[in-house]
Order: structure tokens, then sequence, then C-alpha cells
């Protein structure tokens, strides 16, 4: 295809599997490992200009369904079987016609402004993907960066896109650097642009974690129980593991805590017996004098909303929220959504409330930001192999936001961030155990550029994508 000789078979299954073990370890649930993303493309990219549509279609498919499979075992715990065999077989399928269509590209214009074509395509389908999938940014390959703070900040510039942008931009400009210095084309300008992006966002990371804030600690503290903690002999069980939470505000109190959060759902509350469980909590806080957060599943005839109330130290309720984002098996339940943001004022500062799955909406969350959240609280529930990765997700939001989280997951993660990403506190309740997380957080909102101008990123790249089809399909001059 290229002039050059054949590639060695070998060679070619070498690559695959070496791009398919890392893009398993990068998208592994339990390896969290950034740095193989970085590396996975080349080899792939590399090979597609130098064999057939048909060979790079092949070796595509299997390099990226080699590190989709890492999943499985999730998948499987919480989907039914013919869906784990679509979501596994669909990611490899849309990587394989986006690498054909950047080879397409790059081989009839010849020109190292090409490498663009490939980052901006995956970002664009990643986009246009957020928008209409019910799972909101769940799979987005920006999360295998979270461990990479320098990278992370990228987020507060251009929202999480701008990181998956970032991870296949680095890998397409090398593969293609190879390539035309193979063909003894000019790579000067194209090994400039990448050194130069590399640097750029480096230094704008570090200079974004080294900033010094004005200091406004809050002492917040958690616990988490799961259903294990239901007593059978307890003829009111809703109130057993009510008393069961309670009793640990003062063991909080006592260590500092000015503000606790509870998980989410942490028991049902019948509609008539709501204004009974409600005092129970505005009674505790008052008498230890501390804000709380409590997340209850609300039956209100034929239908449940899962809600968090915010309780000021004077026993005010100062925030009413109900999920407004929910997964399949709450709709199966007849759960109800709402369709508001919890924002609320607490000691003359902007507060958010937010419960677990709104988190994974980029838009929803960024109404928070927008209205200068100093914290948010996230009641959550996870399905004990997502509890990091979901977190982490949860703390994206934080960078693109501009504000500290608390959140306490149930089968998960309890953890305390800052507005960088940086988990301060941490504490894993997947095995069911009864589990206290207690830590410090500076509460305050430092402004970003995605909170002023949204999406900004994400629809040029959608124009750029277009662009990049066009000059596809448009008939080249001779």
């Amino acid at each position: 295809m290229s002039g050059l000789k054949p590639v060695p078979k070998g060679l070619l299954a070498a690559g695959v599997l070496f791009a398919g073990i890392c893009w398993y370890l990068s998208f592994s649930l339990s390896a969290h490992t950034w740095w193989p993303i970085w590396l996975a493309p080349i080899p792939i990219l590399y090979f597609s200009l130098r064999l057939s549509g048909s060979w790079t279609f092949l070796l595509a498919f299997a390099g990226y369904l080699i590190g989709r499979l890492s999943w499985v075992p999730y998948l499987h715990s919480v989907l039914p079987l013919p869906l784990v065999f679509v979501f596994t077989l669909s990611y490899p399928l849309i990587f394989a016609l986006q690498v054909i269509a950047v080879r397409k590209l790059m081989l009839k214009y010849s020109h190292w402004a090409t490498v663009f074509a490939f980052p901006v395509l995956v970002t664009a389908v990643e986009y246009l993907s957020f928008l209409t999938s019910p799972d909101g940014t769940f799979g987005s390959i920006a999360y295998t960066q979270i461990d990479f703070l320098p990278v992370v900040q990228v987020a507060a510039l251009t929202g999480m896109l701008g990181i998956s942008f970032l991870v296949t931009f680095i890998p397409a400009a090398i593969a293609l650097i190879i390539y035309r210095y193979q063909l003894k084309q000019p790579i000067r300008g194209l090994s400039i642009v990448t050194i130069g992006v590399l640097i750029t966002t480096m230094a704008w990371g570090l200079m974004r974690l080294n900033q010094t804030t004005n200091t406004n600690p809050l002492h917040v503290g958690m616990v988490a129980i799961d259903k294990q903690a239901y007593y059978k002999e307890a003829e009111d069980k809703d109130s057993a593991l009510a008393n069961l939470y309670l009793r640990h505000v003062g063991e909080l109190a006592n260590q500092g805590a000015a503000m606790i959060v509870f998980p989410e759902k942490m028991f049902t509350v019948n509609n008539n017996r709501r204004q009974y469980f409600l005092q129970q909590f505005k009674d505790t806080a008052i008498a230890h004098h501390v804000s709380m957060v409590a997340c209850i599943a609300q039956q209100n005839g034929n239908y449940y909303e899962n809600r968090a109330w915010v309780i000021g130290p004077d026993g005010t309720l100062l925030e009413d929220y109900q999920k407004v984002h929910l997964f399949a098996g709450e709709v199966l339940d007849s759960i109800k959504p709402g369709k508001e943001p919890g924002i609320f004022i607490r000691d003359n500062k902007t507060e958010g409330v937010a419960i677990c799955k709104d988190l994974d909406f980029q838009q929803f969350i960024g109404r928070y930001g927008k209205a200068g959240c100093n914290v948010i609280y996230v009641p959550a529930w996870d399905f004990v192999r997502d509890g990091w990765l979901h977190s982490r997700m949860a703390v994206m939001r934080s960078v693109e936001g501009g504000f500290s989280m608390i959140r306490n997951a149930r089968l998960g993660r309890l953890t305390i961030n800052d507005y960088c990403g940086r988990v301060l506190q941490e504490a894993n309740c997947d095995n069911g155990a009864p589990t206290i997380l207690t830590g410090n957080i500076d509460i305050q909102h430092h402004p970003t550029l995605y909170n002023k101008w949204g999406d900004w990123f994400s629809i040029l790249c959608t124009i750029a994508s277009l662009v990049s089809i066009a000059l596809l399909v448009k008939p080249k001059r001779r």
C-alpha cells in the first residue's frame, strides 16, 4: 500500500496483542493503570497505513476487542447475556470503523495535519453518544486517566472530552511520525506540534495543581451500612436501620464532623411516615449541632421517589432533592425521576446535593458548577465491581465544575476529593461491612472555563469530524 516492504505476519500478531493488552489494562476495573492507553493505538494506526482496508478492520477490531474483554465479568453481573455481547462487540466495531476512515483520509491527502482526524472523530462520537445514552458518560476513555492528575486538569478547560482527544491524538501522531519517517517525508512540523501539545498540557495541569487556595475547611463524616444490617427479628426494619445510622451521628460529631453524609436509599419511607422519619433526623441534627444528608426511598402510592434530605444544624430542611437520572433497575421498580438540581445555601455558601447516577451526566452536573457550588454531597449505591470507576467518574465532575465532593456509596467507595480531583480520603465498603470515614475538605468554588463555555471543545471536534468526513468523500483533485 505504501511502497514499503510488507509487514511480517508475526509483527502484526505481536502488535495486535500488545495493543489489546494495553487496552485491557487501561479499561480494567481493578488494574487502574493510566499509561497503557497512550500506547495501545500506535501499532494499529501504523499498520493501517501499510495494510489494506480489510486487514486494517480485522486488526483494529481484534485489538480493541481484547481490551474490552476486561469488562465482561462486570457486565455479566449487571446485564443479561445478550446485552453483554452487544456492549462488548459494539465498541470494537465503532473503533475499527473509525480507524478505517482515518486511514483513508491519511493516505488520500498525505499531509501531517490529517493526524487530527483520529482524535476529533473519537471525541465527536463520544460526545454524541453522551447526549443520547441513558448511561451518560459511562464508558468514556477519558476516565482511564483519572489518576494522571496533570492531564485530568484539562477537563477544567474542555470538559472530560479534552482528555479523550489527548489520549488519541498523541498515539496517532507517533504512528504517523514513524510512517512518514520511513517514507522519508517531513516530520518536523508534526513533531513540533505533538511535543507542543504535550508540554502545554503538562504545564497547565501542574500549574493548576499548585494553585494556592483560601483554606475554608469543612470536617465531614460518613457511615455506610448495607442490607446485612437489617434485623430479621425487627418488626419495623426501616426504623431499625434508621436507628443504626443515627447512632453513629454522635460518634462522628465527637470526632469533629460538622457535616454527615449517608449513602443512597438508606431505607424506605412510606408517605404517611415521612414526617416521622424526617423529624428523627432533624432532632438528631439539633442534638449534635451537625448538618446531615440523608437519602431515602420514599413511597408515594404506586411509585417511589429517590430523595436526599439536607438538614441544617438547627433542624431546617435545606433541600429535599429528588434524583433526576435513574438506572434501568430503578425505572423497573417504578421510581419517578426528578427534574431540577439540588442547589441550596448553607452557612451563606452555595452547595449542592446529587445522587449516584446523576454524576454520570456532564451537562446536568454542569448546572451545579455554573451555580457556583463550593461542594457537592453525593449519596450513592454501587455494584461492587464498579465501585472504583463510578467514584472516579464523580471525581471528574469536580474538576469540570471546580468544586469539592463528598461521596458515600454503599457497596462501593466512600471518597473525599478536592476540585483538582485529588482523592484526599477513601474507604472501601464493597464487602458490605459497616464503614466509617472522616476527613477535612476545603470548600471553595474555583470557576472553570468549562463552566463558562460548556461543551465548546466537543462541539468544535464534532464540526471538525464532519469536515473530515466531507474531505473523505470529496474527489481528490489531480
